[in-house]
């Protein structure tokens, strides 16, 4: 039983006779191969009980549902050093508007540390680092693990390329590992702004998720999904000569497709490159998805709603008036809440 108020009192409504809420889950049919196992999976936290109050005609519904079921999710996040993450993103990624600049204090580091690429902090002084692409791309890493419980149903794992690729955080670190990951890879950004070796980096996330023992890689647990968020605004480069960088970048994302692991792939490149078809192909070979994005910023938006439940629609409806639930929001682990009308 639910209540509501209305002409200057409150009234119950029985809930058997609205029907309150119908939460259909639209997404088994879209899985495929290996991940089609497991039964879908909704839970309801509120209305927590039978019967609630309200004092406006609404009744707000919130919970959790999931194509595959209550499931542990291990995913590996991958975010491009190379020489154009220092370029500008196009995006007031920090908040500080157009005439935002760089905090003093990390040219001021920058320059005591040997290995500086030339006129590095000279250009950081004139734009707004934290604007850059690699400022996006961290802010949207950041964005989706607030989204998330880390270390229960969540394992993360973070990863940076450019020549080469080089684990940041291990498979399963806590927030605070990630975030310090994260100030680490902002601090030391110029030791890479090198290359772009796509094969390398996905075969990093794919050992940070599957550890060799004897020899051959472990596959995923019981109950498992394993992931690779793959952020970058390049194409692969590395190694030279020829096809080899894409042929590299294209023969890891099968490795990966094989061992069971999806590629969300995030294109953020300024302008078209050929770079979107391999991260696109990348995807494919690995039932993953390619999200192409306007501007290297939007990344922030759109990394945070990544869907890593595998539910392709959620719908919330009045059964008996038919009417669909208002301000219906859903996030990366298959939270979702709403507002339905009552009659």
């Amino acid at each position: 039983m639910a209540e509501c108020a209305g002409r200057g009192k409150t009234r119950p409504v029985r809930r058997d006779a609205l029907a309150v809420v119908v939460v259909s889950l639209v997404a088994l049919a879209t899985l495929r191969g290996a991940h089609a196992e497991g039964a879908g999976w909704l839970r309801v936290d509120v209305p927590a009980a039978l019967e609630s109050a309200a004092q406006l005609p609404l009744v707000e519904v919130r919970g959790q549902a999931a194509a595959r079921g209550a499931r542990v999710h291990e995913f590996v996040i991958v975010i491009d050093v190379s020489a154009s993450a220092a370029l500008p993103s196009g995006w007031d990624v920090d908040g500080d508007g157009a005439s935002g600049r760089t905090d003093p204090a990390l040219p001021a580091r920058l320059l005591a540390k040997p290995d500086l690429p030339a006129g590095l902090a000279e250009r950081l002084r004139e734009a707004d680092f934290d604007d850059s692409v690699l400022g996006a791309e961290l802010a949207a890493a950041r964005a989706l693990l607030a989204r998330l419980e880390t270390g229960t149903r969540y394992r993360v794992g973070l990863v940076a390329f450019s020549d080469r690729a080089r684990l940041l955080a291990p498979l399963g670190s806590d927030a605070q590992a990630l975030d310090g990951a994260f100030a680490a890879l902002r601090e030391d950004f110029h030791r890479d702004l090198g290359g772009t070796n796509f094969g390398d980096a996905l075969a990093a996330a794919q050992l940070a998720l599957q550890p060799e023992s004897s020899g051959a890689a472990a596959p995923p647990p019981a109950g498992t999904d394993q992931s690779i968020l793959f952020l970058s605004d390049g194409e692969p480069t590395l190694p030279p000569h020829g096809d080899r960088a894409r042929q590299h970048a294209l023969f890891a994302a099968s490795a990966a497709g094989a061992a069971g692991i999806r590629i969300f792939a995030f294109d953020l490149a300024r302008e078209q490159t050929t770079g979107a078809g391999v991260l696109a192909e990348m995807a494919a070979r690995s039932d993953g998805r390619l999200e192409v994005l306007d501007r290297p910023g939007d990344a922030i938006a759109r990394l945070r709603r990544t869907d890593l439940v595998g539910l392709a629609a959620l719908r919330i409806v009045n059964e008996t008036t038919g009417a669909a639930a208002r301000a219906l929001r859903t996030f990366p682990d298959g939270g979702f809440d709403a507002f339905v009308e009552l009659a």
